[in-house]
């Protein structure tokens, strides 16, 4: 007989189907889903599932949870981020958040990465694929070489940079958050940049430089700028970078990040931040 699937197989096949874009289940026969209601064939009497078991005395069986509507999961991020006193219980709240779905398919929920108290927080759109399965933030191969793109100009991407994401969760397929995604999360990542008090901001990549820039502009307009965003803990200078996993997919585009960096670490001595 065949072996009955384990429950670590069965999340395995579930990731799969959600990586691939399959949201919803196929029927056994084929069906033509432009006929009348008349015509659709009939699909066979299933039989009953027996009752289940009775729980036992004093036991209760935990409800899955349910889908939050958009409106209310905004009111719910607001209202989580502002009952964080610190950052120790804003992780908390985060990793308790039910309001995205993107947690659903998430392995890990990365708050933060680096050192808390660094001058120069850096902010992602979302953890990548790597991130989610290290529950790290910038881990492998893109973090290889961000931590290359920050030594080149003095900077330890451990000791010398603190991370957070506009969206806590990995994307299934490695895509990018959508704008309701953000939308819901930003009152997260808003309070998370108020708790941390950062000198600067580094936006990485097309997404969250938008975010935080609160612009519609690209990162190729946006690039090489600075603009001021307050989150309840005074002004704080944002700028963009270009993102590694597009400085991957692109090399062209690695000599202008490459002065994006110089401008940046000209910034940082210029404020007697770091060297």
């Amino acid at each position: 007989a065949t072996a009955e699937p384990t429950r670590d197989e069965l999340e395995q096949l579930l990731r799969f189907y959600a990586e691939s874009g399959l949201d919803f289940a196929l029927d056994a026969e084929p069906s033509d889903r432009f006929a009348a209601p008349e015509q659709q064939p009939r699909t066979a009497p299933t039989t009953p599932a027996p009752n289940p078991p009775a729980a036992a005395e004093g036991v209760t069986a935990p409800a899955p949870a349910a889908r939050i509507p958009d409106g209310e999961a905004v009111g719910l991020a607001q209202q989580t981020a502002a009952g964080a006193a610190d950052l120790d219980a804003l992780r908390a709240a985060v990793e308790a958040f039910e309001g995205c779905n993107l947690k659903r398919s998430a392995r890990s929920t990365i708050f933060e990465g680096g050192t808390r108290g660094a001058h120069v927080m850096l902010v992602g759109a979302a953890p990548s694929r790597d991130d989610d399965k290290n529950a790290e933030a910038f881990s492998g191969i893109d973090g290889i070489l961000l931590g290359k793109m920050l030594a080149a100009i003095g900077l330890d991407s451990k000791a010398d940079i603190y991370a957070g994401f506009c969206v806590p969760w990995t994307v299934p397929g490695g895509e990018r958050p959508t704008p309701l995604h953000m939308k819901i999360c930003a009152p997260l990542l808003h309070r998370q940049i108020a708790l941390a008090r950062p000198r600067l901001i580094v936006a990485l990549g097309n997404a969250a430089s938008q975010q935080l820039h609160g612009s519609k502009k690209t990162i190729m307009q946006l690039r090489g700028t600075w603009a001021e965003t307050d989150f309840g803990a005074g002004a704080v200078p944002v700028t963009a970078l270009f993102d590694p996993a597009f400085l991957r997919e692109q090399p062209r585009f690695k000599r202008m990040a490459w002065l994006d960096l110089l401008a940046l670490k000209k910034r940082l001595t210029g404020d007697g931040n770091t060297a």
